[in-house]
């Protein structure tokens, strides 16, 4: 496309103008450099080290000499096949294997070990079965949702079955106040993560947080594109960022088989001079914590370390789907310039041992880059098509932690 002489000198107005803010950052540290590149739509983010476990032979050699590949204890697919998905005539899915990081004990990566349709599984319930009461999502503070799940309401509309100027789409704000921090995350302003041990954590006071009276009313399609984050089992307060003991909600059976799978897979994982090893007994782990996030093109997470878990030898599981995204992740301070990572649909990551105190963050979502197999309009699959025209703008994580 040739732009017109003005969009040129527009454009390099604009990058002007960011190069000067760059060199004023009040905030100048390893971390928030590598955020603010993958970030930056003008100049395009510099890509050349990323690590990307599906071409690593033509990674530069700075980066392949990090990666350590080894085996995984059991082989995922035999150990949860159910789940993970049975492969199909001629096909093959490398189950086996993971890669570690010489500068980085604790943190494992799996390539993704899921099959199409499992991956539409896990999707399905993320998007139709976890966003139902009682479990707890961003839109909760503001609006009154029905107990069945906006994701229903938003199916029958998008299957024609309602129209949303009917009655029964009308969803309802609850009372308006002006507290700003009513959606808290992990921000561009947060400093180190609140230390918490288990007295001060249980006896933090943790009120909801109150709505905001600048949203508005929004029709079902256009209010399950707000939705960034649901919570599993032990409920999340995340303007404390310390759970809820007394809110508990029974935790999916199939996300614990997942995880358990994971746990198994990746037990006695290790560097090859025995200066870490994983060592985590599979018979007490127990996922009790979950969050899924629902990221749109334009979102990202911010550093932050997750330390609000009692039990911190546990590792921390997460699982991607949709779009694919820059992941980073460094040390217990900013100061240690992070390794970026691709994470593509299916991928797994986890952490355990020393990486569960690592800043790590989510800077980009990558566009353009959901696999075929979960596009809409599948033929084969029609049912598929309202789970693929959300997933056209999406990535959804699901992470899972031990809290006790």
């Amino acid at each position: 496309m040739i732009k017109s002489r003005r969009q040129q000198k527009l454009e390099q107005k604009q990058l002007q103008s960011r190069l000067n803010k760059s060199s004023s950052f009040a905030t100048k540290t390893p971390f928030r450099d590598a955020e603010r590149n993958f970030k930056s739509r003008l100049p395009p983010p510099d890509f050349s080290s990323v690590i990307d476990f599906y071409n690593l032979e033509n990674c530069i050699d700075e980066i392949k000499n990090k990666v350590i590949e080894v085996e995984l204890a059991v082989d995922l697919g035999e150990e949860c096949e159910n789940l993970f998905g049975k492969c199909k005539d001629g096909e093959y899915i490398e189950r086996k294997k993971a890669y570690l990081f010489k500068d980085l004990p604790g943190f494992i990566f799996i390539r993704n070990p899921f099959t199409p349709d499992a991956q539409k599984n896990v999707i399905k319930r993320c998007l139709k079965d976890f966003t139902k009461h009682p479990n707890i999502s961003n839109l909760d503070t503001h609006y009154i949702l029905p107990k069945q799940g906006l994701w229903e309401l938003y199916e029958k509309v998008f299957n024609n079955i309602l129209d949303e100027n009917d009655k029964e789409c009308f969803i309802p704000l609850k009372a308006t106040s002006t507290n700003k921090n009513s959606d808290m995350r992990y921000t561009d302003d947060d400093d180190e993560s609140p230390k918490s041990t288990k007295l001060t954590t249980i006896n933090k006071d943790k009120p909801d947080p109150s709505p905001s009276p600048t949203v508005s009313i929004l029709p079902p399609s256009q209010l399950i594109r707000k939705l960034r984050w649901i919570t599993l089992g032990y409920q999340y307060h995340w303007s404390t960022k310390s759970y809820h003991f007394d809110r508990r909600f029974q935790f999916p059976q199939d996300i614990n088989d997942l995880t358990t799978a994971v746990v198994k897979a990746i037990d006695g994982l290790g560097y090859p001079d025995d200066s870490f090893v994983h060592k985590y007994d599979v018979k007490k782990w127990k996922p009790e914590a979950g969050v899924v996030n629902y990221y749109q093109l334009k979102d990202n997470l911010m550093a932050h370390v997750d330390r609000s878990e009692i039990n911190m030898d546990a590792p921390l599981i997460s699982f991607s789907f949709g779009h694919s995204c820059i992941f980073l992740i460094g040390g217990t301070t900013r100061e240690t310039a992070p390794l970026a990572l691709y994470l593509r649909s299916g991928d797994i990551s986890i952490m355990c041992g020393p990486s569960r105190g690592c800043f790590h963050g989510v800077p980009r979502i990558l566009e353009e880059t959901l696999p075929t197999y979960l596009a809409p309009n599948n033929v084969e699959d029609p049912e598929w098509d309202i789970y693929g025209d959300f997933m056209s703008t999406t990535r959804i994580n699901v992470n899972v932690r031990q809290v006790f």
